[in-house]
């Protein structure tokens, strides 16, 4: 009789440890889903917030592990002079890698050449419009004499009819989103054009090893 009720004893114990391991397992495991969970929705509200915005034009895979950022100004040659190696990257690494445009109007045209590329942009040619007016930037953007009034001739032979880029109804339509853009950029800490940020974090140093390296490392990084 008395080992019938240890036997009971000892399989209520072992029902009951049991028990609790399996709870405090999965308080656990809830845990770090959450934890998890919190930390990658902060980091998609920053880049949305900050970095992305829903009129920013973007190439490449949006779920990508890399997320790269150009502030640029149309008018800039610095941004010219870097466009064809912004071009190699991008058709290099394909969808492994995010990249957005970001406006940061820094000369006297600037405002009416990003409106204009948000214009072409609507009509699904921005990436031809920026090429065209990197191209022409001798001309319409020097800065001895802007002839940013030139800009509607170039967009002609790519199909964007003058009547579509006058000026203060391009700029009347567009140029919030323009402002917008030069303002995350102070926030983040823009202060010439270009500006890189690859996955949040600001390029100290301009040019293709640079930014190659710093794909190349959050491409490696832990926990990617």
């Amino acid at each position: 009789m008395k080992n019938k009720y240890f036997v009971v004893i000892a399989l209520l114990l072992g029902i009951g440890l049991f028990s609790f391991l399996v709870f405090r397992s999965k308080t656990q495991d809830s845990a770090s889903i959450n934890t998890v969970d919190s930390r990658n929705t902060q980091v998609n509200v920053e880049a949305s917030e900050t970095f992305v915005r829903p009129h920013s034009p973007r190439f490449g895979n949006s779920l990508a592990r890399v997320t790269v950022v150009e502030w640029f100004d149309p008018e800039c040659e610095s941004c010219r002079a870097i466009h064809p190696i912004v071009k190699r990257i991008l058709a290099e690494y394909g969808n492994r890698i995010f990249f957005v445009y970001r406006y940061m109007p820094f000369h006297s045209g600037s405002m009416y050449a990003a409106s204009v590329l948000e214009e072409a942009k609507e009509m699904g040619k921005f990436d031809e419009a920026l090429a065209v007016l990197f191209e022409k930037q001798p001309e319409w953007g020097s800065h001895h004499q802007p002839r940013s009034d030139l800009i509607p001739s170039y967009l002609l032979k790519i199909g964007i009819p003058p009547e579509k880029l006058q000026r203060e109804a391009v700029i009347a339509k567009h140029g919030d989103k323009i402002r917008l853009d030069e303002e995350d950029g102070k926030k983040v800490g823009v202060e010439a054009t270009p500006t890189f940020y690859v996955n949040g974090h600001k390029l100290t140093e301009i040019g293709e090893q640079p930014l190659r390296q710093a794909i190349e490392l959050a491409l490696s990084a832990k926990g990617n």
